[in-house]
């Protein structure tokens, strides 16, 4: 079993497509690109607007473990994190183009745990493999 673990350092978003790119190419992970994709871009984005307050001098940790079957996203921010906070399993129609929540929602739907410890997100996504 081959285990990867790495962290990289952004600061604001505007490269965020990129180090998700680097990410699936160098652990070859293409079979579960799109899903990797939109938890990424979600995760960061909140932790950007939510957690760094739009600041792009703050920085935001992004560590993942990769183990052939799985992969573990660590996202950290600067804010104050969240004591309790409940993700919805479904979203009504009226709240469905709301600014808050959605992206957890997204993430939630298809990761295959989410965890908060403080200011961290923590998803884990078992892969495709094949």
């Amino acid at each position: 079993m081959r285990t990867k673990k790495n962290e990289v350092i952004l600061y604001g978003i505007n490269e965020y497509k990129q180090v998700i790119d680097d990410i699936i190419a160098d652990l070859n992970i293409t079979n579960d690109c799109f899903d990797i994709k939109l938890i990424l871009t979600e995760a960061l984005t909140n932790a950007f607007k939510h957690g760094n307050n739009g600041n792009s001098k703050k920085p935001i940790y992004l560590r993942y473990i990769y183990n052939n079957n799985s992969i573990e996203f660590e996202i950290e921010d600067c804010g104050k994190g969240f004591n309790c906070l409940s993700i919805p399993n479904e979203l009504s129609d009226e709240k469905l183009l709301n600014n808050c929540g959605r992206g957890l929602f997204i993430i939630k739907c298809i990761a295959d745990k989410i965890e908060f410890k403080g200011n961290k997100l923590v998803i884990q996504k078992y892969l495709n493999v094949g």
